[in-house]
């Protein structure tokens, strides 16, 4: 009897740790990018990363304007739509706790006007408006912020501590890479 208790126990626990969910990550489109192309500089260490957080149960968040970024600087890339949509899709199959592309058509112009209200007073008002809306969507979800562009790093790291420069190979500022894995550490 003690022993089906315990087992019970057991199994209602390991369903719990299951199903427990990590935090939320929002990709910029320069990580995605650098994720995707083998001769970005910044392959390496943004796969070192995704590798380290795929296997948590983490909501993955991309904002429409990442993905339609990525899909067009792809299509460039690779030289064909069909290619690049491909490609984007089997990466997209790889993120397993996709809560999903949002932004895009369901965000209104009250939404819009909302946001600005709330966030463009703030030190991040300086982004140019994709940017703006990236940032701001991370922020309203609490995301972990992962980043390869210097130029949204440096106008979003005074305002919100949760934004991560990823990049190995850059001259302006040191790579977040251990900052972020002890934070994210810190969420699971």
């Amino acid at each position: 009897m003690a022993e089906d208790k315990e087992h019970i126990e057991k199994e209602a626990l390991s369903t719990v740790e299951e199903s427990r969910v990590g935090p939320t990550v929002l990709f910029d489109s320069s990580f995605i990018l650098a994720l995707l192309n083998p001769r970005d500089p910044n392959h390496q260490g943004v796969s070192a990363i995704w590798g380290f957080i795929k296997p948590f149960n983490c909501c993955f968040h991309i904002p429409a304007y990442v993905f339609a970024e990525v899909v067009s600087k792809r299509i460039h890339q690779l030289g064909t739509v069909s290619l690049a949509l491909k490609e984007v899709g089997k990466f997209l199959e790889q993120v397993s706790g996709l809560g999903a592309i949002s932004g895009g058509g369901s965000l209104t112009l009250v939404d819009m006007i909302n946001r600005y209200k709330e966030l463009a007073r703030k030190k991040i008002r300086f982004l140019q408006s994709n940017d703006f809306f990236i940032v701001s969507e991370g922020i309203l979800l609490k995301s972990l912020i992962l980043t390869c562009d210097d130029k949204m790093y440096k106008k979003v790291k005074t305002y919100y501590k949760d934004i991560y420069f990823v990049a190995k190979h850059s001259t302006k500022y040191k790579d977040d890479t251990s900052k972020f894995i002890k934070r994210f550490e810190q969420m699971t």
